[in-house]
């Protein structure tokens, strides 16, 4: 029989040795400046719980092709449907796995279990050769070229182009640019007005940041100096928030779900440095990319060009890309079949919440298959 006493004593010097811990990591992560506290911090919960980190992208996948740093991913579906691939492209701040977070919580996982043929671009670990890397080339080079081989391996003449996050923004950007062989557009959390990113689009204006002096200081941008923007969004919560999954120790899927959550926001990559520069100058300080008014090679980017149906996802608890960022969407492309869907998620629910698999997903799988072409075999 359990002395329940005993049991109760034990657990409260585990509790009050696991506190002590946890306040010393952090203050080694506070002494060393260190942004991201998931490298102190995740031993301990390993630790205390036994588990380990999951794997990134569980989801089967092949490299199809790579450029330079980039690779394209495909994620072939075991029972394709649809004739229609789809194409991922993701922001050039953290990794595109997010999009395939854990088994049972992934949006690609999800999709080919619907029969899409998924593809999605991997753009790497940033470089000395991808300093110079410029709008034109990004999209009429890298993206183009990775659109072309989704064509050619999954045997159609068009694709669902799926952008997020800034991915959504270059994915907008390239459609009005290269309309050709795009039947389907997705743009899910993509900033559109930049006047309206709240904290971002003040801290980014001219008078508080000087975009020239970090491009020529630094040439790629580096993770740390992206992750301080969005540590001081949120100072205290960074924190805070290990604290809690002490409380829930016990709990193995929640414990395994911020491992695998924190792990991804501390895979952040060096931003290239020219795309960066125009990105920050003619999105955040200018809002020409709104105006239609900004210029990739030397040509206009006139979202009125856009005329394929366009799927806009906005997620209503966003501090990242804020609903209003989105919302003048429809008015400003080509498109007679232009839907917003709205759902009480954040930034990164839309991918990996416990209720988009359910609530989410399904919705946007359906307005997708609805535009795509069925698969009839070889």
């Amino acid at each position: 029989m359990v002395n329940r006493p005993v049991q109760t004593l034990e657990r409260i010097r585990s509790f009050v040795s696991s506190q002590v811990d946890v306040s010393r990591s952090i203050a080694r992560a506070l002494q060393d400046r260190s942004i991201n506290p998931y490298p102190y911090l995740k031993p301990l919960i390993e630790k205390a719980t036994g588990l380990r980190e999951p794997p990134i992208s569980p989801t089967p996948h092949s490299v199809v092709y790579t450029r330079g740093r980039m690779r394209l991913l495909r994620y072939a579906s075991p029972r394709r449907r649809h004739r229609t691939p789809i194409l991922f492209v993701y922001s050039l701040i953290n990794r595109w796995y997010i999009l395939d977070f854990l088994p049972g919580r992934s949006l690609i996982e999800y999709l080919t279990g619907q029969g899409y043929d998924v593809y999605a671009i991997d753009w790497g670990f940033a470089g000395p050769d991808e300093q110079s890397l410029t709008w034109s080339e990004l999209l009429g080079g890298h993206l183009r070229t990775a659109l072309r081989w989704t064509q050619r391996v999954s045997g159609s003449d068009d694709v669902t182009l799926y952008g997020y996050c800034m991915g959504g923004t270059m994915a907008l950007a390239y459609t009005a640019l290269h309309p050709e062989g795009v039947r389907n557009l997705v743009l899910q959390a993509t900033p559109v007005d930049f006047s309206h990113g709240g904290v971002y689009s003040l801290w980014t204006q001219p008078r508080h940041f000087d975009v020239d002096s970090l491009v020529d200081a630094y040439g790629n941008v580096p993770p740390y100096v992206l992750e301080s923007g969005f540590f001081m969004a949120g100072p205290v919560q960074r924190f805070t928030k290990w604290l809690e999954v002490f409380r829930q120790i016990d709990d193995p899927g929640f414990v395994t779900t911020f491992l695998a959550l924190e792990r991804w926001g501390a895979d952040a990559v060096p931003f290239p440095g020219e795309v960066y520069r125009q990105y920050m100058r003619d999105c955040y300080q200018r809002n020409l990319f709104r105006q239609s008014r900004m210029e990739v090679g030397g040509e206009r980017v006139d979202l009125g060009r856009v005329e394929c149906p366009v799927l806009n996802i906005i997620a209503e608890n966003d501090n990242i890309a804020p609903p209003a960022m989105s919302e003048p969407l429809p008015e400003l492309v080509g498109s007679k079949d232009c839907e917003t869907m709205r759902f009480p998620v954040g930034h990164i629910g839309l991918s990996a919440s416990s209720k988009s698999p359910v609530k989410v997903w399904p919705r946007i799988s359906a307005w997708v298959e609805r535009r795509s072409l069925p698969w009839e075999g070889e």
